[in-house]
């Protein structure tokens, strides 16, 4: 086996392995949602004071942004899976990318690291969304 079909390999494992943990993005996805869906449907079936309504819109708002980097997350955990599968062509999915007017040119050319990097990254922010809507959820519990 040469060095290229060795690196090869480990980058096609690389982004199998980052696939599987950008997959765990949809449990966060969930809780998110229940969170999200409760701040509606708490809002909507009560008579809810000024501080309750805020507390609500703000949980909403951010269920909005983690529902984005949900998406995102998801699409990314595809897209490693199938840069896997191909033994991480990285020149073709790079063209394919760029023909759908996906990626800019100046994103072309980066090692697979980077992009795994920036996919746990957006993982990160998603985690952080749900961690801002229970923070905002206990804030409002405790000083209501």
């Amino acid at each position: 086996m040469g060095a290229d079909t060795a690196t090869a390999n480990d980058d096609a494992w690389s982004a199998a392995i980052a696939a599987a943990v950008l997959r765990r993005g949809a449990m966060v996805h969930i809780a998110s949602l229940v969170l999200s869906a409760a701040a509606i449907v708490v809002g909507a079936a009560a008579r809810a004071d000024v501080a309750f309504l805020i507390a609500a819109c703000i949980i909403v708002a951010l269920g909005v942004v983690e529902f984005w980097l949900a998406a995102r997350v998801a699409l990314d955990a595809e897209l490693l899976d199938a840069l896997a599968a191909r033994h991480a062509d990285l020149a073709g999915f790079d063209g394919a990318m760029q023909r759908l007017h996906l990626m800019p040119p100046g994103k072309a050319g980066r090692p697979i690291g980077a992009r795994i990097r920036g996919a746990l990254r957006l993982l990160k922010l998603q985690a952080a969304m749900l961690g801002l809507q229970l923070a905002v959820l206990v804030v409002f519990a405790l000083w209501a």
